[in-house]
């Protein structure tokens, strides 16, 4: 929502908002002279021909019912999307995790070869300095997200899909419903681009679209990545091109398996809009992920990331690239469940995802804009993961939350938190104890 209003300020539109809490993202449309107001309130519609909403709002809502008693045109923000695509020749990235650093990767590409695209993407990339902009160029570069069906109604030139795994089945129901989707994305698109090693993305799109390009590191592809070595945050790998060497590729800040991949849907974009594989190998070297993915907090007696993984591959897979990188003496896992209809879908699932730590910090639900369910909270994971051997310890959510978790923490402990809502604050505030502690040592 953020992106959006950004963008469409610089489109010329007189764009005001409002949300539920203060935070960063209000803060900097504030400043970029963009009004925005703490809570719901009728007299925020004056003067306003439009209101956009996101899935968030509920029917009930006072500024969304004020609305359809004035007739104001009510849109939801995929709507506002699709008619940004209008305008520009759009790259859409989709997928159940990595959407937000492949889209950023392949903004990254473009503006470096001085094409200036528009961008709408869920975080900002230090990279691009921002999350959302209004280029000059003639492409648009959109993460689409997949939560509520709506994407199907988006047809992008490029459509990339960069994996389908089992995620808002409270909306879908099943997991064929959810594969027929994102079949009906990729089949608008003049283009698409397919991760060939994901069984969601065989299913759906390499089974049903014979056109799509693919990528992989496990299958054969147009693109296959191999020869891969980590060290740490360093990624290195070559890559080959329908079976001849292509490219020798670096990430400097983008560790585990999983940034292989992205970087690969993010490579073949670049070659289909006509970038050679040299150039974009310097473009990717320095990218830097965007915030809340694998963002390092400290380095400093203790290693501490801040993760927005909320789903069990992508916990797994960053937990994988840990040990694979680091070989830390302990991984101290913190993880703050999303949503109670993720809960009671995917709960059980997340036993498997904690193997490679060695303990595990789990605390109550996010619910973001969800009712409780009965019967439905973090137990559910607690006792999944315990029937595992895990070493598992749940601590309430509360103010001292985070001076909990540092009295479990020792030298040399890698510690990363997990979750898409609001524990990134305890990250901090976890961050600022353990460097006062280390301050009070060095004195």
């Amino acid at each position: 929502m953020s992106g959006l209003a950004k963008v469409y300020s610089e489109l010329g539109w007189r764009v005001t908002g409002c949300n539920i809490e203060e935070n960063r993202r209000t803060r900097q449309l504030r400043e970029l002279g963009i009004p925005v107001a703490i809570g719901h309130d009728v007299a925020h519609l004056q003067r306003a021909t439009h209101l956009i909403v996101s899935s968030a709002i509920p029917p009930d809502n006072i500024e969304l019912q004020e609305a359809q008693r004035l007739g104001l045109t009510i849109l939801h923000r995929l709507d506002l999307l699709r008619e940004l695509t209008t305008r520009r020749y759009t790259i859409g990235v989709a997928g159940t995790h990595g959407k937000t650093t492949t889209a950023a990767m392949i903004t990254t590409l473009l503006e470096r070869a001085w094409l200036d695209p528009t961008f709408v993407i869920g975080a900002a990339s230090p990279t691009l300095g921002t999350h959302a902009r209004l280029g000059l160029g003639r492409h648009l570069v959109a993460e689409i997200c997949e939560s509520d069906g709506r994407f199907v109604n988006i047809h992008p030139h490029i459509a990339v899909i960069t994996n389908i795994g089992r995620d808002h089945l409270n909306f879908y129901r099943s997991e064929e419903a959810l594969l027929e989707s994102f079949t009906r994305f990729a089949s608008h698109s003049e283009l698409c681009i397919a991760c060939a090693d994901d069984p969601g993305v065989q299913r759906a799109i390499i089974q049903r679209i014979p056109s799509a390009l693919t990528y992989s590191i496990e299958r054969p592809a147009d693109l296959v990545a191999h020869d891969i070595s980590f060290s740490q945050f360093r990624t290195r790998f070559q890559i080959s091109w329908r079976g001849r060497h292509a490219a020798s590729i670096e990430l400097l800040y983008a560790p585990g398996v999983h940034n292989v991949y992205n970087a690969l849907a993010a490579l073949v974009v670049g070659k289909a809009v006509g970038l050679s594989f040299a150039d974009m190998a310097a473009h990717l070297r320095d990218f830097q992920l965007p915030e809340r993915r694998f963002q390092v907090l400290i380095n400093n007696g203790i290693t501490l990331v801040d993760d927005y993984a909320h789903l069990p591959e992508q916990i797994q897979r960053n937990l994988q690239a840990i040990r694979q990188s680091w070989h830390p003496p302990r991984i101290v896992a913190i993880f703050q469940p999303h949503r109670f209809t993720r809960t009671y879908y995917l709960g059980r699932e997340f036993s498997a995802a904690f193997d490679l730590a060695d303990i595990v910090v789990l605390t109550d639900i996010y619910p973001a804009f969800e009712p409780p369910i009965p019967g439905v909270d973090v137990s559910l994971i607690v006792e999944a993961l315990q029937r595992r051997h895990h070493s598992v310890l749940y601590l309430p959510w509360g103010e001292d939350f985070a001076a909990r978790v540092r009295a479990l923490l020792r030298p040399g402990d890698f510690v990363i938190g997990f979750g898409a809502g609001n524990l990134n604050a305890q990250l901090h505030r976890l961050a600022r104890a353990w460097e006062g502690i280390n301050h009070e040592r060095e004195r």
